[in-house]
């Protein structure tokens, strides 16, 4: 998965992930015919909470890896010339740090929309809090045994607030309510309260202000709202047994709350949403359709287990080609981190000495002629460390040459719990096109062309120049906006000095005029 550093990229993968996972759900519930409200209530909540839950710990889990894609082609080294493959962006980052990039400025406004619904969130709590401090105990306190109940002249239509203490503000004329009324109210809020309606609907609020730009988010926070209301029906009509009595408070809570004397209460839970409840009192006069239970503990305990080795499964799995297993080889000891790219004196000077063909004996007597030399002096030549090189030298058997190189790669992996090794893939590429682009009298990836892109990657810019009779001779001239260890804004020249297509890297750009 995507680093969480990464911001909008990481956002965008466990957005992904949570759709796949809501398709699952929703194919299962259709497949099933699943009716029960409290059952699909609980479905979705699950799938609120794995969305939450991926954002804060997905990219911790153990990857796995699906073997879906094709198998990566990667040509062995050709005796001539060498194919090799640089790492992507490990090698380089070719970004100039002082501007701001298009990424930056989207995450910056993402951060600002999500604090701002914070914020909303923040204050409509400390509201309800209020809210809940002007109240006062009502003189039929005990009426309710899972809640305390309270007045409040804030509100017209009853309401649930809180989890751990949970309150039911009722209107103040529920005093001269009717005792149908009494009881069909409080079934209703007391449903809420057992089922923990309430911090559900906080969980979904705060998924909407992290995933604000996920329409799946905001339908889960509604859908909840509203599948929480039709299973507090269903419990409260299995208490009272009476559909066309509790059809009756439901219509009346509805007239209530479209009344200028009270107000519906951001974070509360009432009993009346003007958007459902013609659907709702449709459903509770429907004398054919089955009541179904409620969803308790035991339910939910069984949904958790049953879900947590999916939610696990869509959050690690990762795509991967589709290679064979590598060699059972065991892991070496750590080599040496790389040094630090040489600034440019120090590149020109290593380009300009070319390696000749009797230097690998000269330089590793102990190694005889063998794959072994060619790696250290052909395919790792430009990005191998000194304190690495010599290691490599000190090694006797092939065995161990075996385990440093692999070792040297994984050192290199950005992300090592994959199979795919992008810093790999990323160096021989570039050393594949200096073989096609920049050889000369010399294999392309021996050039001082060759170097610098194996090294540097790709310019930013380039211009070419043809030689103009008598005036300059042939140079190409490449631009880097950044190269790490080096700076910003850096410039490269190759002269052909020799009129043969064989350029020379020069640090002074006044070098295009010599010799002419």
């Amino acid at each position: 998965m995507t680093h969480p550093t990464d911001g909008l990229a990481y956002l965008a993968d466990v957005s992904l992930r949570s759709l796949g996972l809501a398709a699952l759900a929703w194919l299962a519930l259709r497949t099933f015919r699943v009716r029960s409200a409290s059952v699909k209530h609980a479905v979705w909540t699950m799938i609120t909470i794995a969305m939450l839950a991926q954002a804060a710990v997905s990219f911790w889990l153990p990857a796995i890896p699906l073997r879906v894609l094709s198998p990566v082609a990667i040509s062995a080294p050709r005796t001539d010339s060498i194919a090799i493959v640089l790492p992507p962006a490990p090698l380089v980052q070719q970004h100039a740090p002082a501007s701001l990039s298009w990424s930056a400025i989207l995450l910056l406004m993402y951060a600002g929309v999500a604090l701002a619904l914070l914020g909303q969130f923040v204050v409509g709590y400390l509201f309800t809090r209020r809210l809940v401090r002007s109240s006062k105990p009502t003189a039929l306190s005990a009426a309710s045994g899972v809640a305390e109940l309270r007045e409040s002249s804030w509100i017209s239509v009853p309401m649930t607030l809180g989890w751990l203490a949970p309150k039911i503000l009722v209107p103040i004329a529920w005093c001269e309510w009717d005792a149908v009324k009494r009881r069909a109210v409080l079934a209703h809020e007391e449903t809420h309260v057992r089922r923990a309606d309430w911090v559900i609907g906080i969980v979904a609020r705060v998924n909407c202000c992290l995933f604000w730009f996920h329409p799946l988010a905001w339908w889960l926070k509604r859908e909840l709202a509203v599948l929480a209301e039709y299973a507090c029906d269903d419990s409260a009509l299995e208490m009272l047994q009476d559909r066309q009595d509790y059809a009756r408070v439901l219509l009346d809570m509805a007239v209530a709350a479209k009344s200028v004397n009270g107000r519906l209460v951001w974070g509360a839970i009432s009993m009346a949403k003007h958007s459902t409840v013609q659907k709702r009192i449709d459903q509770i006069l429907d004398e054919t359709r089955r009541i179904p239970k409620a969803f308790g503990a035991s339910r939910w305990a069984t949904l958790a287990v049953c879900s947590l080795p999916l939610v696990y499964l869509i959050s690690a799995v990762q795509l991967a080609p589709a290679q064979s297993p590598p060699r059972d080889v065991p892991v070496v000891a750590q080599a040496q981190t790389p040094a630090a790219l040489a600034p440019p004196a120090q590149v020109i000077a290593q380009a300009q000495t070319p390696v000749s063909p009797a230097a690998p004996e000269a330089r590793l007597r102990r190694i005889p002629e063998s794959p072994y030399v060619r790696w250290l002096d052909q395919e790792v030549r430009w990005i191998i460390s000194d304190v690495e090189r010599a290691s490599f030298m000190s090694l006797r058997t092939d065995a161990e040459r075996e385990k440093f190189i692999e070792q040297f790669w994984l050192q290199r992996d950005p992300t090592p719990g994959t199979e795919e090794n992008e810093y790999k893939e990323e160096h021989y590429r570039r050393i594949a096109y200096a073989n096609d682009h920049f050889a000369e009298a010399l294999p392309g990836w021996n050039t001082d062309r060759g170097m610098v892109y194996i090294r540097f990657g790709p310019p930013d810019a380039i211009d070419v120049h043809g030689e103009i009779q008598g005036a300059s001779y042939p140079y190409e001239s490449w631009q880097y906006r950044y190269i790490q260890g080096i700076g910003t804004e850096v410039t490269l020249e190759f002269v052909d000095t020799t009129m043969t297509g064989r350029y020379h890297l020069t640090r002074d750009p006044s070098e295009k005029q010599m010799r002419k």
